[in-house]
C-alpha cells in the first residue's frame, strides 16, 4: 500500500537544507537523491503488454542507500547471498549500545567514532570467544544510529554464531544451550573498557573527551542486550533482513504533514512498546533526518572472524564439514521472481488484462521525454 506522506515530499515543500551551511555537501547530495526518486528525471522504462497493448511508464529509483523507498530489492538480494552462508547452529541477537553522553562525538566525528564502535564490539566479543571456546567466532553487525523517535541513538545489531572455529577445522559448539552466549553485563563492563581507551588513543577524538563526559560514562553500567538463541535457517535469514537495510524512519511511518508539521509514529520501548504519535517541525524533522546519514563510502554492514575476509567460504565449509552439514545450493538472481515472491510484485503482470505478459521495452534516459505513446504502439509493437 502507497504511503501517504513521503519524505522527500517534506524535502521538497521545505527546501532550507539546500542552502543551509549545517548540512555537509554530501548529505545535501543524499536528501536530493531522495527529492528526484523515481521521477522523471531519472529517467524511465516502458513495459508493453503483449496481450492487450497495455502501456506502462515507470521511473528509475534514485538508489540512494538512505531513501526508504529503494532499500526492498536491495536487502532481499543481500539475503539470497547470506543463504550461502548460514550454519545449522545456534545463533545469538546481541545489541551494543553506547551513553547518550558520547552523542555529540558521534555528530562532529561520526566516522571514527562508529569505526570504533564496531572495533570494540568486535574486540570485546573476539577476547570472549578466544578466552572461553578457545577459537575464532564469527560475527556480522549492522549499524543503526536513530532511536524510534528519530533522535541520536547509535547501536549495533550484532548476530553471532553460538560457537568457534577451532585450530582452524573443528566448530566448538557453546555448551549454554538455552542461555545467553556469554554474560551480558561481562560484556558490557569489557566493551565500555575497550571503546574508551580506543577513544583515547586517538588525539583527535580525545581532544574532545573532557573529564567530564570520562566521569558520565562510568556513572552508569552500560547496557549489552543479549537475546536468547534461535534456530533455524530461515528464521535467522528474514531476522537479518529486518535490520540490514534499514532507514532512519519508513515512508509508512508518516502520519501528517500541514502547516509545516510532521506527524509519525513511533514505539515507546520504555512503556512496553505502546504505539505513540510525535509532531516536529519539518525543518527539525528534517535535521533529526539528516543526523543519521552515514558518511560516504561507510560501511554500516560489516564481517568479522569467520565471516571476514576472502577465506571466509573456505573457513564456513571447514565448520560445516565438522557439524555434517550439506553445502547449500547458490541460488541466482532473479529480480522478477524475488520481486513477485518478496515484494508482493510482479513486474510481469498486467494490471489490465491480469496476464503475465510484461515485455521491458525502451529505456530513457534522464531529462528526456517519453515519445508519443501513439508513436511507440506503431513503431515498437507491429
Amino acid at each position: 500500500m502507497k504511503p501517504k506522506i513521503e519524505i522527500a515530499e517534506i524535502l521538497h515543500s521545505q527546501s532550507f537544507w539546500r542552502h543551509s551551511t549545517q548540512f555537509l555537501a554530501t548529505q545535501k547530495k543524499d536528501l536530493h537523491a531522495m527529492t528526484l526518486c523515481r521521477t522523471a528525471k531519472l529517467g524511465r522504462h516502458i513495459d508493453h503488454c503483449g496481450n492487450c497493448k497495455e502501456i506502462r511508464i515507470s521511473y528509475n529509483s534514485c538508489r540512494n542507500r538512505n531513501c526508504p523507498k529503494c532499500q526492498a530489492t536491495y536487502r532481499e538480494k543481500w539475503i539470497t547471498k547470506r543463504e550461502e552462508e548460514v550454519l545449522n547452529v545456534p545463533y545469538f541477537h546481541t545489541v551494543f549500545t553506547i551513553p547518550h553522553v558520547l552523542n555529540d562525538l558521534c555528530l562532529h566525528n561520526p566516522e571514527k567514532m562508529y569505526t570504533l564502535l564496531f572495533k570494540a564490539t568486535w574486540n570485546t566479543l573476539k577476547t570472549f570467544g578466544e578466552s572461553t571456546l578457545k577459537g575464532e567466532m564469527g560475527m556480522i553487525a549492522v549499524l543503526h544510529t536513530w532511536g524510534q523517535n528519530l533522535s541520536l541513538h547509535p547501536h549495533l545489531h550484532c548476530i553471532i554464531p553460538g560457537g568457534a572455529l577451532v585450530n582452524g577445522k573443528h566448530w566448538k559448539g557453546s555448551d549454554k544451550t538455552g542461555k545467553y552466549l556469554f554474560s551480558a553485563k561481562g560484556l558490557a563492563k569489557m566493551f565500555r573498557a575497550k571503546l574508551l581507551a580506543l577513544i583515547r588513543k586517538d588525539a583527535h577524538l580525545y581532544s574532545f573527551f573532557t573529564a567530564e563526559i570520562a566521569r558520565k560514562c562510568f556513572e552508569k553500567e552500560w547496557v549489552v542486550y543479549a537475546k536468547r538463541p534461535f534456530g533455524g535457517a530461515k528464521q535467522i535469514i528474514e531476522y537479518l533482513g529486518r535490520y540490514t537495510h534499514k532507514t532512519a524512519i519508513s515512508n509508512h511511518r508518516l502520519l501528517h504533514y500541514s502547516d509545516k508539521k510532521v506527524t509519525f509514529s513511533y514505539k515507546d520501548y520504555r512503556n512496553g512498546a505502546k504505539k505513540n504519535e510525535m509532531t516536529l517541525s519539518d525543518v527539525e524533522f528534517i535535521r533529526r533526518y539528516t543526523q543519521h546519514l552515514l558518511p560516504k563510502g561507510f560501511r554500516r554492514i560489516r564481517h568479522f572472524g569467520f565471516y571476514n575476509g576472502a577465506i571466509k567460504k573456505v573457513k564456513i565449509e571447514k565448520i560445516r564439514k565438522s557439524i555434517g552439514q550439506e553445502t547449500p545450493k547458490i541460488k541466482e538472481w532473479d529480480w522478477i521472481k524475488l520481486s513477485k515472491e518478496k515484494l508482493g510484485y510482479d513486474p510481469l503482470l498486467c494490471t489490465c488484462c491480469g496476464k503475465r505478459e510484461m515485455v521491458i521495452m525502451p529505456r530513457f534516459a534522464s531529462q528526456r521525454a517519453p515519445p508519443n505513446q501513439q508513436n511507440v504502439t506503431e513503431n515498437n509493437l507491429k
